[in-house]
């Protein structure tokens, strides 16, 4: 079996769809990731990834293998991080949040968590449309509204009332609304 590293570096490319976001993330070349993915396939005599000109796909057998190599990895990094003198944040978070939630919510405070975790990056995905947490990698997502077939572990972290207004005049002309609709 390979080294952590490899196992690392394969979940990265196969969660990001792409050789080269891997290789800009772990600062490795090309040539170097395309060969420890290679070795990593034939020590296990599996092909893990379907490579195109377009994207990078995983393989049935690979969706296995990451559905039990993932609590391995999550196990092993916090291992490193409870012997960490300090016990310090390191890494690279990626987050994904609806641009409204990040601006009033989320980048206000990020300074002050970054200054006591210089270790520690945080990456965040803006947009009103929810992005792909497999596909993107993304760690932690933040929605708002009803959460729709998911099987992500998701939790309540706020309520945001909604308030419904109309000018006199869209009421005197369309009347008031007798139900919301989403």
């Amino acid at each position: 079996m390979k080294d952590i590293l490899s196992l690392k570096l394969h979940t990265r490319v196969a969660r990001l769809g792409s050789f080269s976001a891997a290789e800009r993330e772990c600062g490795l070349s090309q040539p170097q990731v395309s060969r420890i993915i290679a070795n990593l396939e034939s020590d296990l005599g599996a092909r893990l990834l379907t490579r195109t000109t377009r994207a990078v796909v995983m393989t049935d057998a690979d969706a296995k293998f990451l559905s039990r190599l993932d609590p391995i990895l999550i196990s092993l990094n916090e291992a490193e991080h409870g012997v960490r003198e300090g016990n310090e944040l390191r890494g690279t978070l990626r987050m994904s949040m609806p641009s409204s939630v990040a601006i009033r919510e989320v980048i206000p405070r990020l300074a002050t968590f970054v200054d006591l975790h210089p270790e520690f990056r945080v990456q965040i995905l803006l947009g009103d449309r929810p992005h792909d947490v497999v596909k993107e990698a993304v760690d932690v997502a933040i929605r708002l509204g009803r959460l729709f077939d998911s099987s992500a572990t998701a939790s309540i972290i706020a309520k945001m009332p909604r308030v419904i207004v109309a000018s006199r005049a869209y009421i005197e002309r369309d009347g008031a609304p007798a139900t919301l609709k989403n």
